[in-house]
């Protein structure tokens, strides 16, 4: 990791809030985002694998943002009440296992739990070792053992070789189920449990936050030949794209607060290649579109209508729709950091998308030539379905979770002391009782319409444009499963229908020259005082091979079974059918 992030433009007038706070890293890094020379520099610094944290503040007029914070001036900034002028505040954070001081400085803060505080500092999964090293390892392990145990049977009587082979069948028990415990603590780590289940989503509620955890699938591939060793993936039962697990959390100071996984934990930023830096882009598309959007600044595709977000950017400036803003900021905010739209667009959603494309593909190779190989194909298919199919329910959960309104119970106000808007109970209570108002007591951070009425949208969303897409798609992939067996059932009927044609023509041969077989075979016996030539033979065969050759025809007529192929009606159901036209057509000349 590099050094923090400092601008190398002249220093600039701060507001007084930022003075008053005497630390020298919060004057030397936080510039005027409006400016031009600064957003620019802070556009990049968006896109540096190097990066790990940034903080806006912003208002109405005036936004101030720095890079590469400390958790000391982060505290700092906390525990100083901002202007009213600045009234939301955006904390970003990358690489959270480096920067687990600044997740406790956010956990003291706002009350985290420490369940939550543990998952926020968990470890990323270590890359898999391979089997040779696990061989080596065992082996080791187990030499060390064998040595021990010759040197203490050496060094003592036999009395007390078998206390020491119990002592040391003791010391290896408890070694095996510490081992047995870190592996189990490792296999549950939190990061090891959202990469197998990727529909793991969590929602909690503080007295000071809402907090949402969640997976993001980034359209990007990441099986190719050209990949790294860490991020191949085996298992063809996955949706082919990345996974990336983001912490959302919006405090009731009008602070909204992200973190995100390090898709390369492993590897340092300056080192990543072409493939990689093109994946981070991809994976922080979202967040650099709302960063732009926090800026004043002329930006690349500011008037693009689909990118364009009404946080800081308003047309109507009536006392009406200002007085507003301020409490609107945090929840726009908040939804815009959640509503990845552009991913959900290019996974399942647009025309002619991946998995559709693949689902034809297949359609048109089974009308050519269908196979086994299809059936796995659309087997593997059928399941990161599936998977995409939970991550968007997830969603929908996650939003719900949200919409709902936490509500006190008479049972909670009387165990929490708690005063209700009437203060009905304050008869009840004992003197000297600690009293709380209703609306402190209550759990989590009210979002406002505005946010409200988008999330609302985008459950809809979600259902009409993500989900019934991977629906259509998994029928879609089972009416291939049915067509593949159907179309492999006529190739095998046309197999046999073909292996019949061949049958009957060889058949049909046979019986043509079997009479004449047996003539020739007449002909060659010798009789005595009888003599047959060749005229006469030639005659004969001449005969027998027409009349074999009429009386087949016939036959084939009458069976149909004309020229090998199979006739679905004989000649007789034929004859019947056209007499029945006949009479109707006369009948309805007659009528």
């Amino acid at each position: 990791m590099n050094g923090p992030f400092r601008p190398t433009s002249p220093p600039e007038e701060l507001p007084a809030y930022y003075n008053d706070l005497h630390d020298d890293d919060i004057t030397a890094a936080f510039r005027d985002f409006d400016q031009d020379r600064n957003y620019d520099l802070f556009d990049r610094q968006t896109r540096n694998p190097n990066s790990s944290n940034f903080i806006i503040d912003f208002g109405d007029d005036d936004a101030w943002c720095a890079f590469d914070l400390g958790s000391s001036s982060i505290s700092r900034l906390l525990n100083s009440p901002r202007p009213a002028l600045m009234h939301t505040r955006w904390i970003n954070i990358w690489l959270p296992y480096n920067q687990k001081d600044t997740l406790h400085v956010l956990a003291k803060h706002y009350d985290f739990s420490p369940r939550l505080l543990g998952l926020m500092c968990s470890d990323p999964v270590p890359p898999k070792k391979t089997p040779l090293h696990s061989k080596k390892s065992s082996a080791t392990l187990r030499s060390r053992k064998s040595n021990k145990s010759h040197k203490s049977q050496q060094s003592q009587s036999s009395s007390s070789k078998d206390k020491s082979l119990h002592l040391e069948e003791s010391i290896g028990m408890t070694e095996l189920m510490h081992s047995t415990q870190l592996e189990m603590v490792r296999d549950m780590s939190h990061y090891h449990i959202v990469d197998e289940v990727w529909h793991w989503s969590s929602v909690d509620w503080g007295r000071h936050f809402v907090c949402l955890g969640y997976n993001t699938l980034h359209n990007v591939r990441t099986r190719g030949p050209t990949a790294h060793n860490d991020e191949l993936d085996n298992s063809q039962d996955t949706p082919h794209g990345k996974r990336v697990w983001n912490w959302l959390l919006l405090c009731e100071d009008q602070t909204v607060i992200s973190i995100s996984e390090d898709p390369f934990p492993y590897i340092e930023g300056g080192r990543l290649q072409a493939h990689e830096l093109r994946t981070l882009y991809t994976i922080r598309r979202n967040l650099v579109s709302v960063f732009r959007q926090l800026t004043k600044s002329p930006t690349p595709f500011r008037e693009s209508s689909l990118i364009m977000l009404p946080i800081r950017h308003r047309i109507g400036n009536s006392e009406e729709e200002t007085a507003h803003r301020p409490t609107d900021t945090p929840g726009l905010l908040f939804y815009y950091l959640f509503e990845d739209w552009f991913t959900t667009y290019s996974l399942v959603t647009r025309r002619e998308h991946g998995y559709a494309a693949e689902l034809d593909r297949l359609r048109r190779e089974m009308l050519v030539k269908a196979n086994l190989t299809h059936i796995d194909q659309l087997h593997h298919i059928g399941c990161q379905l599936s998977i995409l199919k939970r991550v968007y329910q997830s969603y929908e959960l996650i939003i719900a979770r949200v919409l709902k309104k936490q509500e006190a119970t008479l049972a909670s106000l009387k165990n929490s002391h708690v005063l209700s808007a009437a203060d009905s109970l304050a008869s009840s209570l004992p003197l000297g009782s600690l009293q709380v108002a209703e609306a402190d007591s209550l759990l989590g951070v009210s979002i406002s319409s505005t946010a409200r009425v988008r999330f609302e949208r985008l459950k809809d969303r979600i259902k009409l444009y993500a989900l019934s897409e991977i629906e259509e798609c998994i029928a879609q992939k089972d009416s291939l499963v049915m067509m593949n067996f159907n179309l492999i059932a006529i190739k095998e009927s046309f197999s046999v229908e073909r292996l019949t044609r061949v049958t009957l023509l060889l058949a049909k041969v046979t019986l043509v020259f079997m009479p004449v077989t047996l003539m020739t075979g007449y002909f060659s016996i010798q009789f005595s005082g009888v003599e047959f030539q060749v005229k006469s033979y030639w005659w004969s065969f001449a005969v027998i091979l027409g009349v074999s050759l009429v009386l087949l025809f016939l036959f084939s007529l009458v069976s149909g079974s004309f020229e090998g192929k199979i006739i679905t009606r004989p000649l007789s159901r034929m004859v019947v059918d056209f007499g029945r036209r006949k009479v109707v057509g006369r009948r309805w000349k007659t009528g």
